[in-house]
């Protein structure tokens, strides 16, 4: 006989996850029902809303339908009516937003006035109706519209019409953009068709004095101005006249807006934080001077060198560096930074810490294409002078302080990092820069080298052009190649060696030309060293270097820009630009007191 023990034992019971899952399906199940309880509610109320507000847009036309013709309208708008734009109506027990819009239409059957056909414009009216639940959070509202004649002619008498256009940047017609016209106690709120035109045929006389808004979410807007709004400037677009019986066109531009990123980089691509700038640009809105419709005094890049302007105006934009902490060496692209409508785009602003004078220039051809690898002299009477290049960096060195002031890396124009003492950076007796050791009795050491301190591009994001150097006039007298160079490049700072080699990537080669051609095997190294050697096959001469430069090329190299900084001489300068296809321009006299910005043009070779 089985027990009562072993008897319960044998019946089977739902275990934790078999009652966790059946809990699970009926949770779901429960959920579809309820769901589904729920949208057949919000379609029947839904759709009982949509019943009651048909009926108050069939009221709504009746009542209008049975008014005298002249008095549809609404008030202080055109037409002139008794009719409100908005008025709430209740019906039970919910409140409903009436918005009404009136236009006078101009049928061509009898001509129009954009034709110069009909000088009475408002043959009949075109009613608009729209109704919204106040409190039903209803997305798109319920219309309705309706034509109503008069039996007797129209007439325009001391009014005319104002047609409103409003495109795009490409002047594409914008459609359903919204007109806010206000003036001459009259307001217009409506929006523009399917060809970003808005007819106001019917619209009183008045000089300059209709004050009309323009805007669509998500694009820029426009608006006329008044004389006033700008000093002494011009308004672009005034105020609106509408004469007796002529029609008035008036012209908007609206788009989507754009972005810049701003990045603050020194001449080695190194970003520069807290950069305090002034920037104008945009759309023109003003004459005489010139009015831009943006325009900040002091905004700064953040601590990596950037700063986001959003929502602008397509258009020319210039920036310029604040204070005198830092001065503008240049852009990238070049200034002035034109972007487009609904774009994003980035410009690099190369700066340079401020000199008391100093010299950008921007050389362009005769259609304001800025051009590259153009040489450009600054002549500051012999021998000071200085090259660079258009469209390229360059890391300048033209002074090397002596033992015991040598550097491990290169530093603000100085350092090197060790020689053979046979030669000298001299200042004191010409030719300055560095050259040969005098040994007394009109007498130099034969031969010489310096190696340089190391040169630190920033990153791989380098292509080595030019080594260049400037000798004095005297190498003349001092034989054949009396200054000769090798370069060595690394990817570490430390390497355990620097490789010098020639432009032939041999030891045994040297770059013996000023503005020669270095070796692509250098290319994509961040780090660089030089060695100079002097030499002279006539012991009372020496050959003499006072500048060496470093021609590159990165992502923020300038295009069609140069910079010359701590210019010494303020008056009596002379540049001299050269460019291959050109025909070689000469500024003599120049003065450079202060900082200054230039822009000059090239006329091509015939």
């Amino acid at each position: 006989m089985q027990s009562l023990s072993e008897k319960y034992k044998s019946k089977k019971a739902f275990s934790l996850l078999e009652t966790i899952i059946s809990i699970g399906i009926f949770v779901i199940f429960a959920s579809a029902i309820y769901t589904s309880i729920q949208y057949i509610y919000k379609v029947v109320y839904s759709s009982r809303i949509q019943i009651i507000e048909t009926a108050v847009l069939n009221e709504q036309v009746e009542i209008i339908r049975n008014m005298k013709f002249a008095d549809v309208g609404v008030v202080s708008s055109t037409p002139e009516g008794v009719l409100s734009r908005n008025v709430v109506v209740t019906r039970n027990g919910i409140d409903f937003l009436v918005t009404r819009s009136v236009r006078n239409i101009d049928d061509p059957s009898d001509g129009t006035i954009d034709t110069g056909t009909d000088i009475h414009p408002n043959d009949y009216k075109l009613v608009f109706l729209e109704v919204t639940c106040a409190n039903c959070q209803q997305a798109v509202p319920l219309s309705i519209s309706t034509y109503l004649g008069d039996s007797f002619p129209e007439n325009t008498a001391n009014s005319g019409a104002l047609f409103v256009n409003v495109k795009d940047s490409n002047n594409n017609p914008v459609k359903s953009a919204n007109v806010h016209l206000t003036g001459n106690n009259k307001i217009v709120d409506d929006t523009t068709d399917n060809y970003g035109l808005l007819r106001i045929p019917d619209l009183p006389a008045c000089y300059k004095c209709y004050k009309i808004t323009v805007d669509k979410v998500g694009l820029t807007d426009d608006q006329t101005s008044s004389s006033t709004d700008f000093g002494g400037a011009t308004p672009v677009n005034e105020y609106a006249t509408v004469n007796d019986q002529q029609l008035t066109n008036v012209y908007f531009q609206i788009d989507t807006p754009s972005n810049i990123l701003v990045k603050t980089l020194n001449t080695a691509c190194m970003p520069v934080p807290n950069v305090s700038l002034s920037v104008t640009g945009g759309a023109i809105v003003a004459n005489n001077p010139d009015v831009s419709s943006f325009s900040v005094n002091d905004v700064s890049t953040d601590g990596s060198g950037e700063h986001n302007f959003n929502d602008l105006h397509w258009g020319n934009y210039n920036f310029v560096v604040n204070g005198g902490t830092y001065n503008l060496v240049g852009s990238s692209p070049s200034l002035p930074f034109n972007i487009l409508a609904n774009s994003s785009q980035t410009i690099s602003l190369i700066v340079a810490t401020s000199t008391g004078s100093s010299l950008s220039m921007i050389v362009r051809d005769g259609e304001q294409n800025p051009i590259s690898e153009a040489k450009v002299t600054l002549n500051l009477g012999e021998p000071s002078e200085s090259i660079k290049y258009t469209g390229l960096g360059y890391i300048k060195q033209n002074s090397w302080p002596g033992p015991p002031y040598t550097y491990e890396f290169y530093n603000d124009h100085y350092g090197f990092w060790g020689s053979d003492n046979n030669v000298e950076y001299d200042t004191t007796n010409l030719p300055y820069g560095i050259k040969l050791v005098f040994i007394g009795n009109n007498v130099y050491q034969t031969s010489g080298w310096l190696e340089s301190a190391t040169f630190d591009f920033g990153s791989t994001d380098v292509e080595y052009v030019k080594l260049d150097w400037i000798p004095h006039v005297q190498h003349e007298l001092t034989g054949v190649n009396p200054v000769y160079f090798q370069i060595a490049t690394s990817n570490s700072s430390t390497p355990d060696s620097w490789d010098y080699l020639g432009p032939g990537d041999d030891p045994n080669t040297y770059y013996t030309l000023t503005s020669q051609d270095i070796s692509s095997s250098n290319n994509g190294k961040r780090y660089l060293r030089y060695k100079m050697y002097l030499h002279t096959d006539n012991a009372e001469y020496t050959p003499s270097v006072f500048e060496v430069d470093i021609l590159y090329v990165q992502s923020c190299s300038l295009p069609g820009q140069v910079y010359f900084d701590n210019i010494s001489s303020p008056t009596g300068n002379t540049i001299t630009i050269d460019a291959l296809g050109y025909q070689t321009k000469s500024i003599t006299n120049v003065t450079i007191d202060n900082n200054i910005t230039t822009t000059t043009y090239l006329t091509s070779s015939p």
